[in-house]
């Protein structure tokens, strides 16, 4: 695990983990001793939606053919939208990981950080690129980012408390 994303040892501060693209945001936190898992859909079209390739005739000087930035602008401001809504559901007393594939959740992280600036919050807030996670993997990431172990069961556990009562001790010989 990269140092960076733990939190210091003499800090008591909880952690919270968000694994997010330009489509869906998973959030991740600690709540009456349980970990709670929020999932955010986002309206961000894709970049084919909004607006696609377009091709030039290289005869046509620069200026011709329709202009993308009206589409990449409306993409811009749907993910900040979506962004903000991800960054409200965060606690503001935690520090963050914040994870995804593409350059989303570098946004997310810069905007974060920024807000946090803007009203003197003291948190660490780290990113770092990620594949889909499943929610056990995001759990378990979490865990380790607060320095707690994952639970073991043993196969007595698995049995259940029903079979327990009606085992018997054998004495050794």
């Amino acid at each position: 695990m990269d140092a960076d994303l733990r939190t210091s040892p003499d800090t008591e501060r909880p952690h919270a983990l968000v694994w997010i693209d330009s489509q869906a945001a998973i959030v991740v936190r600690w709540e009456d001793e349980q970990a709670r898992i929020e999932r955010v859909t986002s309206d961000v079209p894709d970049h084919t939606e909004s607006g696609g390739h377009l091709r030039h005739d290289p005869a046509i000087r620069h200026g011709g053919g329709r202009s993308q930035d009206a589409e990449e602008s409306r993409r811009h401001e749907y993910r900040s939208r979506f962004m903000k809504d991800v960054a409200h559901r965060l606690p503001e007393d935690a520090d963050l990981t914040v994870l995804g594939p593409g350059t989303t959740h570098e946004h997310l992280v810069k905007s974060i950080r920024a807000s946090d600036a803007e009203h003197h919050r003291v948190r660490h807030v780290a990113g770092r690129r990620s594949s889909r996670l499943t929610d056990r993997q995001l759990v378990a990431l979490l865990r380790e980012l607060e320095g707690d172990e994952a639970p073991r069961r043993t196969a007595l556990d698995l049995a259940g408390d029903a079979d327990r009562s009606e085992r018997h001790e054998v004495a050794p010989r």
